[in-house]
């Protein structure tokens, strides 16, 4: 019954255009839009469409079109995303603060294999500050002012440190052990065959090439790479525990 009802409201405002797709419509969505002038529309369809006419916009229910220029924020299937001024306008909410937000946003790339997504990381403090892009420098810069924020930070650095150096040292370990068997084992697969003559109506014995070995070396270094590997994989999680740290 509620839904019917629902229906003959948004049928009776459809004439009235995108204006009326307001608080006094449905709101069993978390769809919606939020205009430069503070006008929130809800609506349970939001896609982003393009057109070489129109430009980029939003497509709300009933067709409705709203500019990009019009739009200050919006939230839709693939996350909440706010609008600002520059060469980058739209940006993903990741982390949506009190203190630190965290945004990303999405570019397209192109190599010898076609084209690509991928995304970069921004932060900002407060809801005025400025975007920067996040790296370690930034978020050291935005969490000075907070003690256990920076500890998590310094376990982050010192994580990434450890695992990179692991990494290189089981890397070369690898390598030389790798040369290092196949210089003693090269000897082995050719061996050098008797000179000596054998008695009469004595066969000569052919000479058994020995054993192959292995280097130690070569065993231990792709160990040490896959430890620095899962070292490597923790490192973000102490940033993710710095920036929840700063919001609480």
């Amino acid at each position: 019954m509620n839904k019917i009802i629902l229906l003959i409201i948004f049928l009776a405002y459809e004439s009235y255009g995108y204006g009326q797709l307001t608080s006094r419509q449905s709101r069993d969505t978390s769809w919606y839009v939020e205009l430069k002038d503070s006008t929130v529309l809800y609506s349970k369809k939001l896609s982003v469409r393009y057109s070489l006419n129109e430009g980029e916009y939003l497509q709300l229910d009933y067709n409705k079109k709203i500019p990009m220029s019009e739009v200050a924020r919006y939230r839709s299937r693939t996350g909440e995303y706010i609008r600002m001024k520059g060469p980058v306008e739209t940006y993903r909410i990741e982390k949506g603060g009190p203190r630190l937000f965290v945004y990303s946003r999405e570019f397209t790339y192109s190599d010898t294999s076609g084209f690509h997504k991928g995304s970069d990381l921004f932060i900002r403090k407060g809801l005025d500050g400025e975007m920067q892009e996040l790296n370690y420098k930034s978020l050291k810069d935005a969490m000075a002012d907070n003690a256990a924020s920076m500890r998590q930070l310094e376990a982050y650095r010192s994580t990434w440190v450890v695992g990179c150096t692991a990494g290189v040292v089981g890397f070369l370990m690898t390598v030389i052990g790798g040369a290092q068997s196949l210089s003693k084992n090269s000897g082995k697969l050719n061996p050098t065959q008797p000179t000596l003559p054998g008695r009469p109506g004595q066969p000569i014995q052919p000479t058994r090439p020995g054993k192959s070995s292995v280097s130690p070396l070569i065993i231990a270094g792709p160990v040490i790479m896959v430890g620095a590997m899962i070292t490597l994989f923790t490192a973000p999680g102490h940033v993710q525990k710095a920036i929840n740290i700063y919001n609480q």
